[in-house]
């Protein structure tokens, strides 16, 4: 726990310990969710608008609990190694070096992946209001990423709860004023339509993806000292907020974008399109003042929260070896160069991401928590617990047979 100043009576010390406890307990949240919510608000509607807004909201429901019960199975890891250790760690600790070596090559392609995909994002969305090549943008907030990276961990989340805070309050406003302004009585719903083996094989890691905070659950453990009612609460939360937030942020984006432009959503349900040209399409459609500044505050704070989240992971793991100048230039200069070199790579990065995700947050930590029941007596995988881990196995598959797929079809 934090430190709390303790003073005489027993009523004063308990409002002040539950005072703490909630505060870190919202912190560890704010993580969580924080690090969830950011590439989903720009990519979602893009590959769900086929789907109509009923099936894409089943989607994101069932998602919850992929997300859930794949959290809890890492954080276990964590909690019966005694131990903050990242998933190669944690592998070393229960298997040996071969799923130590996947455990490190898994996180550090997810880690780069997602950086890579925020930073074009985050230049995308800049671009769509400031006239600047996309490489210099990538380069500038590269820089940025990496300052803030030198600062403490408990700074860091200072800055990330406060920023998630804002989030949520611009998410609000903004999806309240869209659908004020546009009507929302007279509000027509697209059905699903144009939907393929293809569409759905894209369709799947990105939407993992989106939930994909499992690269930070170490952080996590390490923050809140492996207390286990924090951590299941964080991960319960981290995995709801992310949902509701994505359920309302599609269904307000696809209906105005049908009911305002429909030969634009033709286009996003027949043919790829860019995230700018989405973001330009939706600034469009607000042309009242505050509105655009709204969708601006909501997309840019939507990246930043998740690239801070990741940008820890990845900056704690090379720091423990390197200095925190070299740990920094090597946690997000590969990804700049990989945003500034691949044409599109919001979407295209995303999909791989999904794929090494399902390696990182589910395959492995399902074999590690097997050989992990074996080295102790008291742990027994009970009935519930080998149907939940035989259904998260076979849902990762399925996310990982999409992800080839998909690689096959283009």
């Amino acid at each position: 726990m934090e430190f709390c100043p303790i003073k005489n009576g027993a009523g004063w010390f308990s409002s002040v310990f539950v005072g703490c406890f909630m505060k870190k307990q919202l912190s560890a949240i704010a993580l969580l969710a924080g690090t969830a919510i950011g590439s989903g608000m720009l990519s979602l509607p893009l590959v769900l608008a086929r789907y109509g807004i009923v099936f894409s909201c089943v989607m994101m429901c069932a998602f919850i609990w992929v997300a859930y019960y794949s959290s809890i199975i890492r954080t276990e890891l964590n909690i019966y190694s005694y131990s903050s250790y990242a998933i190669k760690d944690v592998g070393l600790h229960f298997s040996g070096k071969i799923a130590s070596q996947i455990g490190n090559v898994s996180l550090k392609l997810l880690s780069y992946s997602l950086i890579a995909a925020y930073l074009h994002g985050l230049a995308s969305l800049i671009r769509v209001f400031i006239d600047v090549n996309i490489s210099i943008l990538i380069v500038s907030i590269s820089g940025i990423i990496m300052l803030l990276l030198f600062f403490s961990n408990s700074l860091i989340s200072k800055i990330n709860k406060t920023l998630f805070v804002f989030l949520i309050s611009a998410f609000v406003a903004v999806t309240l004023g869209l659908l004020i302004k546009s009507g929302i009585d007279t509000l027509s719903v697209p059905n699903g339509k144009n939907i393929t083996l293809g569409s759905f094989a894209t369709a799947l890691p990105i939407i993992f993806t989106s939930f994909g905070f499992q690269g930070s659950l170490h952080s996590l453990t390490k923050f809140v000292n492996n207390d286990r009612k924090i951590i299941k609460k964080a991960c319960l939360f981290g995995s709801i907020i992310p949902a509701i937030v994505y359920i309302l942020w599609i269904c307000s984006t696809i209906l105005i974008i049908y009911n305002n432009n429909p030969t634009f959503f033709a286009r996003m349900v027949s043919e790829s399109v860019d995230i700018s040209e989405m973001i330009s399409c939706l600034t469009h459609v607000a042309d009242m003042q505050y509105l655009r500044g709204m969708f601006w505050i909501i997309s840019l704070l939507a990246l930043l929260t998740s690239i801070i989240g990741v940008g820890i992971a990845v900056f704690d793991d090379w720091s423990q070896k390197l200095t925190k100048a070299q740990s920094a230039v090597i946690s997000v200069i590969p990804s700049a160069l990989v945003a500034i070199f691949v044409p599109n790579a919001f979407i295209k990065i995303l999909g791989l991401s999904g794929m090494i995700l399902v390696v990182l947050a589910i395959f492995l930590p399902v074999f590690l928590y097997v050989k992990m029941e074996k080295r102790f007596a008291n742990l027994k995988i009970d009935k519930t617990r080998s149907i939940g881990l035989i259904i998260l196995t076979i849902v990762g598959g399925a996310i990982f047979g999409a992800g080839i797929l998909e690689l096959l079809w283009n």
